[in-house]
């Protein structure tokens, strides 16, 4: 490099040249990029991967073990009722009339498999995960994108590719009949397209997409919609202080608003009160916050579990079964605060490192080293993260809020791994930066000589 300062340029192609020369090669540009470098390459090969467990591993040939109830749960249950006539009703095992114990999308699209490939058969299985697997793919690209204008394209391309062919990030859209992955793609687009927003000032019409992206989210996933204020917040910190960046985050908003309304609607005429979306936070707070509870969910709370709890359901309907455990866990927790705030901390723990679970292989427990390699990946991604505010790297403030606020309704119900999953890319974008970081720091060990 010092030689090169020395030169004098004879001629103008030399001294292009020189300057390629002098470039790193990560901040290049090829004339023709290699194939492992494309990023449709990379989520081709993610997409494949995903169809290849599933295909291979028969991970669609899902236990019948009480009626199929492991394919997709509950939503799986309401898809079955859309599927056969009965309307979006009945989310467990007995006839229990409307209801809304979920949002709305992803059963309705189950529903679709259900409809054209058979209620609960191992081919809607496959259908489904591959649906799955076409949004977890999909992700890289998002991820790539997100990464690129924060960090930059080598970062980027590791990204992606680590998401592409991570085991863990596998797991879920091949195993798992939920709305996870899909949820996951669409969190990481709006994460990408408020990022991309900031730099290229919105028109009314982007402001439109942005908000039908929301509303889609809060149709599929109601508790990630806490971050839409904080991407509007950002938003318009970043952009010229004009009026009409006002009137298109309000634009925004009124179009989140429009897309959900329908369902707004479908559950005042359906149970003749406002019900935003979902009505199952009593029930999942209860299970985790009862005299039976150690702060996590026993099983035995769930009418899907309990043939009593179940009968109740079934005797008051949804919504007075969802009102009398509101009432029970607000008992709970007027007469238990110092339990119920303890329980609450030991969530947020296990947030992040997983609830304690058997975890068996050739005969041994495994769960203290499960325990370990969530630990070591929030502490890796909590490390990238201050990392990256140290840097100054834009939009530090969004991850911020993706590793601090988006937890925060979990830690009062039961803190499954897969609510962990539609951050999980970004977690993975903060470790691969600390990584790429951690590249340049230099280790001169005691004794060691360097040559000059």
């Amino acid at each position: 490099m010092g030689g090169g300062e020395e030169k004098i340029p004879i001629a103008v192609a030399h001294s292009s040249r020189e300057l390629a020369a002098d470039t790193p090669q990560e901040d290049r540009q090829p004339a023709r990029q290699p194939l492992h470098h494309s990023i449709l390459f990379i989520a081709l090969i993610a997409l494949l991967l995903r169809l290849s467990v599933i295909t291979v591993g028969h991970t669609y040939k899902i236990t019948p073990r009480r009626d199929h109830f492991q394919f997709g749960w509950e939503m799986g249950r309401l898809a079955r009722s859309i599927a056969t006539g009965q309307g979006f009703s009945s989310p467990t095992d007995l006839p229990t009339g409307p209801s809304a114990w979920a949002p709305p999308l992803y059963p309705y699209i189950l529903a679709g498999a259900f409809k054209l490939f058979g209620v609960y058969s191992a081919l809607s299985a496959w259908v489904i995960l591959a649906f799955n697997s076409v949004f977890a793919a999909l992700t890289c690209l998002t991820l790539y994108r997100t990464a690129e204008r924060m960090y930059g394209i080598a970062v980027a391309r590791a990204t992606a590719w680590t998401w592409a062919v991570f085991p863990y990030a596998i797991y879920w859209p091949v195993r798992v009949v939920w709305e996870a992955s899909f949820t996951t793609f669409l969190l990481s687009l709006a994460l990408w397209l408020t990022l991309r927003m900031a730099d290229e000032p919105p028109g009314r019409r982007m402001w439109v997409l942005f908000g039908l992206l929301w509303g889609a989210i809060a149709l599929t996933n109601t508790a990630v919609v806490s971050m839409l204020p904080f991407c509007l917040l950002w938003l318009l910190y970043r952009l010229p202080r004009r009026p009409q960046q006002l009137v298109g985050a309000a634009l925004c908003v009124l179009t989140a608003v429009l897309v959900v309304s329908p369902w707004l609607v479908r559950n005042y005429q359906v149970f003749g009160k406002f019900i935003f979306v979902r009505d199952n936070l009593p029930l999942e707070m209860y299970e985790a916050n009862n005299d039976q509870s150690a702060g996590l969910w026993t099983r035995n709370e769930h009418p899907g579990n309990n043939p009593d709890a179940m009968r109740r359901f079934q005797e008051l309907g949804e919504l007075g079964f969802m009102a009398e455990k509101r009432q029970e866990v607000r008992q709970f927790i007027r007469e238990h605060p110092g339990r119920f705030m303890w329980f609450t901390v030991e969530r947020a723990v296990y947030f992040w490192i997983a609830p304690p679970q058997a975890t068996i292989l050739a005969g041994y427990d495994l769960m203290i080293s499960r325990h370990t390699n969530f630990l070591l990946a929030a502490v890796f991604a909590f490390a990238g993260l201050w990392l990256t505010i140290r840097n100054r790297k834009r939009g530090a403030f969004l991850l911020v809020c993706f590793l601090l606020v988006y937890p925060l309704p979990y830690y009062l119900v039961n803190p499954f791994p897969r609510y962990k999953h539609p951050i999980e890319p970004e977690m993975i974008m903060l470790i691969v930066y600390l990584f790429w970081e951690a590249r340049k720091i230099q280790v001169h060990w005691p004794g060691h000589k360097t040559s000059l």
